[in-house]
Parts: C-alpha cells; sequence; structure tokens
C-alpha cells in the first residue's frame, strides 16, 4: 500500500449531524376520533401514555367526553394539532372553540372568538424545537381560522410555553389579563410522620381538636365505575346545600356527562374522589384523580349545616391519612387560588393563573388594551362600591341574575 493509500484508508472523514425532519398537521375532530378508528386518535394516545407529565385532562377520552356535552358554540371545529419527527408523531395539542362575552357591567362589551389548549399544555416531545414547531402550527391555525386568541387555562408563571412562544419563528404575545394567583402544594414525604413534622405542636393539636369536635366519621374512597351511581347522588345532596351553589351555581348535576366521564376516568385507573360521612349522612366530597404521580384536588363542598365543625378540613385530614396509606402519590395539587387552609397544608407554592397567546398585530393590541382597560375600571367601581358599602348589595343582584339565568336554561 503506497503512502497516499495508507492515509485514504487511516484518515476518518467528518461526518455531518443529522438533522431531524420535522412536520406537523392539523386534523378536524370529527365522529372518527369519538369512534376511536381514526389513526390520528391513535397517534394521540399513543403521544399521550408516553408522556410523564401529562395530565389526565390530556387523555383523548376525556376531551372527548368534555367536547361530547359541551355547551359552547362550534364557531369553529376542535383540532388536534400533531408534530411529528421522522414520520413519527412525537407531540400534540388540541385547541378547542372558547367563546369571550364581554362584561356589560364595566362599559361596552366586545365578544372575542377563539379557542382554548385542552388539558393547558402541549404533551409529548419537550424539545425545544418540537414545542415551537407545535406552537407555530397552533398560531397559523389561528391565522387560518380568523380566531383572537388560544387560551391557557390555570398556567404556571414559569411555564415553557411562555419560553417558547417568544421564539422568532413563533410570533405569539403571551398576556395575562388578571395577576397570577398562588397554587399550593405538598409534596409528599415518604412518612405521614414527616408531613406532620411541618406543623407545629400547637398547629397539630388544633388539628386532633377540630377532628374530634367533629364527632365519629367516615371517610369513603371512590375509585370504580360501580361506586359513581352513589356517589353522585350524595354528592349533589352536599352540593345542594353548600355555600358554592348559592355563589357559582349547582357544582354537581349527578347528569350523563358527569357519569360518563367519572366512567373513564374509573376505567383508566385515574379517579380518586372522596365522600365524607357522618353516620348515614353525606357532609363533604372531593373529586379528585390521581394521574403520573400527581393527586388534582379538582372540586370540593360541604354542607352548610356542618359549617361550625370545619368539615372542609376535617376532610383533608382524613384524606392526607388514606393518601398516605393507599397508592401515595408524589404531589397534592390543590390547584389554582389562593385560601388559608391550602397555606396550612401545603408545603411548596408557584404562581398560575389565566394566559391568552395573541397574534402580533394591531387587532391583538386592541384587545390587549380592551381587557386591561376593563380590569382597571372593574377594580376602580368595585372600590368605589367597597367605600360606599354597596358592595355587598350589587354581589347579591349578580348573583341572583346568575341564579335566575342558570334556572331559565
Amino acid at each position: 500500500m503506497t503512502d497516499i493509500q495508507e492515509a485514504h484508508a487511516t484518515t476518518a472523514l467528518p461526518v455531518a449531524p443529522i438533522t431531524p425532519c420535522i412536520s406537523t398537521a392539523v386534523h378536524e375532530i370529527d365522529e372518527s376520533f369519538y369512534a376511536h378508528i381514526a389513526s390520528e386518535y391513535w397517534a394521540w394516545r399513543a403521544v399521550f401514555e408516553l408522556d410523564g407529565g401529562a395530565t389526565v385532562g390530556q387523555h383523548p377520552d376525556y376531551v372527548l367526553t368534555e367536547l361530547k356535552f359541551s355547551r359552547e358554540p362550534q364557531h369553529r371545529p376542535p383540532c388536534l394539532i400533531t408534530c411529528h419527527k421522522n414520520d413519527k408523531c412525537v407531540a400534540a395539542a388540541v385547541v378547542v372553540p372558547k367563546s369571550i362575552a364581554g362584561e356589560k357591567r364595566f362599559g361596552p362589551a366586545w365578544d372575542l372568538q377563539g379557542y382554548r389548549l385542552a388539558g393547558n399544555r402541549l404533551i409529548g416531545d419537550t424539545s425545544f424545537q418540537v414545542q415551537a414547531s407545535l406552537l407555530q402550527a397552533v398560531r397559523k391555525h389561528l391565522e387560518a381560522t380568523r380566531a383572537d386568541f388560544l387560551i391557557v387555562e390555570d398556567i404556571e408563571s414559569e411555564d415553557p410555553l411562555v419560553t417558547v412562544c417568544r421564539d422568532p419563528e413563533v410570533a405569539m404575545d403571551a398576556f395575562r389579563p388578571a395577576p397570577p394567583q398562588t397554587r399550593h402544594r405538598i409534596n409528599l414525604p415518604e412518612s405521614v410522620d414527616g408531613y406532620w413534622k411541618k406543623f407545629s405542636s400547637k398547629s397539630r393539636n388544633t388539628l386532633r381538636r377540630k377532628v374530634k369536635q367533629f364527632g365519629e366519621c367516615r371517610l369513603e374512597r371512590i375509585t370504580t365505575a360501580e361506586q359513581l351511581p352513589g356517589f353522585l347522588a350524595a354528592a349533589q345532596q352536599v352540593a345542594k346545600n353548600s355555600w358554592q351553589s348559592d355563589l357559582l351555581g349547582l357544582r354537581i348535576h349527578n347528569d350523563d356527562f358527569e357519569l360518563q366521564l367519572f366512567t373513564m376516568l374509573a376505567t383508566q385507573g385515574s379517579l380518586r374522589t372522596y365522600l365524607l360521612w357522618k353516620e348515614d349522612v353525606p357532609v363533604s366530597f372531593c373529586i379528585g384523580t390521581q394521574h403520573n404521580g400527581v393527586f388534582d384536588y379538582e372540586e370540593v363542598g360541604y354542607d352548610r349545616e356542618f359549617s361550625r365543625k370545619s368539615p372542609g378540613l376535617v376532610m383533608v385530614v382524613k384524606m392526607l391519612e388514606d393518601l398516605f396509606a393507599h397508592a401515595p402519590p408524589r404531589v397534592f395539587d390543590f390547584g389554582g387560588g389562593d385560601a388559608e387552609y391550602k397555606r396550612q397544608f401545603g408545603n411548596v407554592s408557584s404562581e398560575s393563573g389565566h394566559t391568552w397567546f395573541l397574534r402580533p398585530g394591531v387587532r391583538s393590541r386592541l384587545i390587549v388594551a380592551y381587557l386591561s382597560g376593563r380590569r382597571i375600571l372593574g377594580a376602580s367601581l368595585r372600590s368605589v362600591l367597597a367605600r360606599t358599602g354597596l358592595i355587598d348589595r350589587v354581589r347579591q343582584w349578580t348573583r341572583k341574575g346568575l341564579r335566575t339565568s342558570q334556572s331559565a336554561d
């Protein structure tokens, strides 16, 4: 072998890195999705099942059940937007039609039409390149449908979506109409004793005294479809006697939607709901789910007749005992919104709130100015009403109107 031949034989040429081919697609959600015969449904399902950070609210069947029973005006069809790397689906987002009606109480109203992001996050590959490609496809879909916004409900202030949307290729603006609220969680230690050590001896004694004063009671854990008819009937009974019903309307309807949704959760092994009984009377309920090691505290209510005995606090104590004893999660998430009892039981906190993603342009700037102006005007009016002592009366009028419209529905 000559010197030249030997040099060619031993010198390795540099190999250029292979850049993955990334593409996106938009699929209208039609009857083939509900029947589970669309190939896109199964691609969506596979991405969900491989995502260790997915929430149960992103499960395809959860989203489809919500869509099936939705009363939201369908000004546009809901869509599945997928991202593919080398022809394999690696990430997805579902956008659902959303209407925002302007509140006529505070000046002129402007009705807006857009979408909400189902499950409040993208699912699948979390790499910046994939997430940016998926968000770019969402923006193009907003442009194609002339939608005003994409709203993500109760998103963390430090969520990567907010960072990704600033990428020049994505070109979307993130806007919060209202300041974020504190979000409380419990990072569960290995033992229940380890958790209670965070409380002072005085606080522990106070909790023990309140549980003792409440008297003999029984906590029922609901995880199976067979338990659901009894649970829904009992929870509706509690809901009718709760303060939440007066303020927000009936929270448990015991209807086909709730039965199908909770049955789906039970079938998937994600239902973890509770009822607190005193003798044979249900006094409090908590609708909860557990998925990927996170217990989500979704909806609560208690009978006002027992309010002096702190039924909500007693229920949280009993639930924590059960969560440590049976299939303990890593995290107990109280959800958005601050409250004294959440501060008392939580051991970590963050901030979260609704975020609007808007396409750059004059219309989006007008929307931001409109929402900001209404927020300032509303805050000013509430301040004036509070100083004049009329705010409670206005709230009563508002709640009466809400109940009237709900009964008319």
